[in-house]
């Protein structure tokens, strides 16, 4: 990004990345608010969409959604896991995209804004980073490290 915005004679305006809060790119995300550049999350579930495919770390990683501070904190706004994790990316001003074929899990993910997360919780959520990127070449068996 920094060469981008050293060189680039049109910025990017939106950067998309994997942001969930195993994995919160702080530096990037602070980069990117910086440069006016707006940031959207995929895999805001952590884990869970790579256990669908069967990656090994992504079974050997908690799900989020099973984590003792999302828990507590989903059941003290009477609100899903999935609903805590979305909001903590849009409070923090990170566009989320979240995937889902159930029409009720939809409209929950809807559901987002309709309530707040203290700065205490907000903290607790981050605090969870591991820098634990599941959408990387290397974890597929492709040896090519772009996050080298």
């Amino acid at each position: 990004m920094l060469d981008l915005f050293r060189y680039a004679k049109q910025v990017p305006q939106t950067l998309q990345i994997e942001h969930h809060p195993y994995l919160t790119q702080e530096g990037l995300v602070g980069i990117c608010k910086e440069h006016d550049v707006a940031v959207t999350a995929y895999s805001s579930f952590g884990p869970a969409s790579f256990v669908e495919l069967n990656m090994q770390k992504a079974k050997d990683t908690p799900l989020l959604f099973d984590h003792e501070v999302i828990k507590t904190i989903s059941e003290k706004h009477s609100k899903t896991p999935a609903q805590v994790l979305l909001r903590w990316s849009t409070q923090r001003g990170i566009a989320v995209i979240p995937k889902s074929n159930n029409q009720n899990r939809l409209a929950q993910n809807l559901d987002v804004c309709s309530f707040d997360l203290s700065e205490d919780e907000l903290k607790k959520i981050s605090a969870l980073d591991q820098n634990m990127r599941f959408n990387n070449p290397v974890n597929y068996g492709i040896n090519i490290p772009i996050f080298a």
